[in-house]
């Protein structure tokens, strides 16, 4: 019997494939599971329209998070903390306050994404990588500055 896959199943195949196995392995097992449907022209049919559909998807993402690299590369951002009399400052900047200002300039960037090995502890300028999805990375310059009073 031909059955298509609904998810991946051990030993037979991956999600969308059309597989033939036993008519008691399909109706004993994989349909009562879940895990497959009968081969029909229809189901034939929803599944090439459902693969033709996340293929356009995943094109989609694929030209936003390269947009989105392009605007990041080479962008400068500003971070204004306290700093103490030493020009120590009183907390350090993490990857999550990188995210931060960037979600305020509107970019999908999460802390994840930053590549900062420990966090930033003095005043300057750094190059940090973002890691975006697809393989995509931009690299920023983040300036610390003291925080005018």
């Amino acid at each position: 019997m031909k059955v298509i896959l609904l998810r991946d199943v051990k030993d037979q195949g991956k999600e969308g494939e059309v597989v033939n196995v036993s008519e008691g392995y399909a109706r004993n097992f994989l349909f009562p599971q879940n895990l497959a449907v009968q081969a029909t022209p229809e189901a034939l049919q929803r599944r090439d329209e459902q693969t033709t559909r996340k293929a356009k998807q995943q094109k989609r993402a694929l030209k936003d998070v390269g947009r989105l690299a392009e605007a990041l590369d080479g962008r400068d951002v500003l971070i204004e903390t306290r700093v103490n009399e030493q020009e120590t400052l009183y907390a350090a900047v993490t990857a999550k306050t990188i995210a931060d200002i960037l979600r305020k300039e509107k970019f999908d960037v999460d802390a994840s994404m930053i590549e900062l090995n420990e966090p930033i502890k003095e005043l300057g300028e750094r190059e940090v990588t973002i890691n975006l999805p697809h393989g995509f990375e931009a690299s920023i310059r983040v300036s610390v500055v003291p925080k005018e009073s």
